[in-house]
């Protein structure tokens, strides 16, 4: 797959919203980049300007995650790094700094992996129309630096993620993050082609903290599948010496023995 442009800016002919779709900010999470990639074939843009944007250009051609640094980190105000991330987020936060709105598309690199959407609680009505079961928020509280953190802090913007399944399997997945797309741009009124949106009742996450790693002894007492309620009392993971305990109403995100040290090794979600 040849990109010949990385930031693609498309203007309808009737005024409307600013929005942009935003793929790769993780190099190997292909779904998104696949989908954008496609859609952008022949998409016609009635009403507004929508921005596509291949987030992070050199992890996408490498099929890495990152180069230098977590390109959704790097989303800052204050942001003078030097990496080709932190350079990159300068960049795209001034398109973001023009937009209504966001829908960021990524894949976990978890097995097995539920797809949902991230948001807060203000942007509820757009994640509604999505085809996922599972809707998280409280991410901009652990995680900051996110693309959709960013513009959560712009009155009157709205923003999605979406983790559209295992990155291992993002030809299949593409499928899903494409109809996001879609769904999206017919949300704002950017496009005429009708698309129907999600009538499913969702479940609401709330993420509480994110768990790093913090020797190389950390292992979890059994396999652990996205979103699988956990019993209170349960031992989730040993690290060294320390063990990890479920509260009530507890479940577990992204757990990934394999990271880092310093790294999270998993978030922890609480049902509403």
């Amino acid at each position: 797959m040849v990109i010949k442009k990385y930031i693609i800016k498309k203007i309808g002919a009737e005024t409307g919203k600013t929005v942009a779709v935003f793929c790769g900010v993780h190099g190997n999470e292909k779904a998104g980049v696949y989908a954008v990639t496609e859609v952008l074939k022949n998409i016609k843009i009635k009403k507004g300007i929508v921005y596509f944007v291949y987030a992070n250009p050199e992890a996408i051609k490498k099929n890495v995650r990152l180069v230098r640094k977590n390109l959704n980190r790097c989303f800052l105000k204050n942001n003078r790094g030097k990496t080709l991330e932190d350079k990159r987020a300068r960049q795209l936060m001034k398109i973001l700094d023009q937009c209504d709105g966001l829908l960021d598309l990524h894949a976990s690199n978890v097995e097995k992996a539920t797809p949902f959407v991230i948001c807060e609680k203000h942007s509820y009505k757009l994640a509604e129309i999505f085809d996922v079961g599972i809707v998280s928020s409280g991410w901009d509280r652990i995680e900051l630096g996110a693309t959709d953190g960013y513009m959560n802090k712009r009155k009157g913007a709205v923003s999605v993620g979406i983790e559209c399944g295992y990155a291992g399997e993002s030809r299949k997945n593409k499928q899903l993050a494409k109809k996001s797309i879609l769904q999206f741009l017919q949300f704002f009124g950017c496009i005429n082609q009708k698309v129907n949106f999600s009538k499913r009742k969702q479940k609401i996450i709330d993420v509480i903290k994110a768990i790093k790693k913090k020797t190389d002894d950390f292992y979890f007492t059994k396999k652990r599948i996205d979103f699988t309620p956990l019993k209170a009392g349960e031992i989730i993971a040993y690290d060294s010496g320390k063990k990890y305990v479920a509260g009530k109403n507890e479940c577990i995100i992204f757990a990934n023995a394999s990271k880092k040290i310093g790294e999270e090794a998993f978030i922890v979600g609480k049902n509403k």
